[in-house]
């Protein structure tokens, strides 16, 4: 079972997230979020092997992991024990030799979006 632990706190506070862009383009995987203060955060991979994004009504068993382990105030996770890596490790046939893949999670007001990337996201505010 996917144990989710917030990461990037500083950038959020105590406000909502909401989706407001994904830009998938020439390799590189953007996520423009719009903070309910009015300020925008990027959230940038570079490295990026795969992505889902689900509306949050389809996402029950993962807003319930997410309340379990870092509580739904948190909008940015690490996921530890991915059931989302798993099953893309098993879609190739195995896991990649080399630099391992990690699962990050991004919970916005009406969005939950899952990457998996070889490195973490680089975040600017807007």
């Amino acid at each position: 079972m996917s144990i989710y632990i917030p990461i990037l706190q500083e950038y959020v506070g105590n406000v909502r997230i909401d989706l407001e862009e994904l830009i998938d383009r020439a390799g590189c995987l953007v996520l423009t979020l719009a903070r309910t203060d009015g300020r925008r955060i990027h959230l940038k991979f570079d490295s990026y092997m795969a992505y889902r994004k689900l509306d949050e009504g389809d996402a029950l068993l993962t807003l319930s992991a997410m309340r379990k382990t870092g509580g739904l105030s948190k909008c940015f996770y690490r996921v530890d024990d991915s059931d989302f890596l798993i099953w893309f490790n098993a879609e190739r046939c195995g896991p990649a030799s080399g630099q391992p893949l990690g699962h990050y999670s991004v919970a916005a007001i009406n969005d939950v979006v899952d990457v998996l990337s070889l490195d973490p996201p680089t975040v600017e505010m807007a």
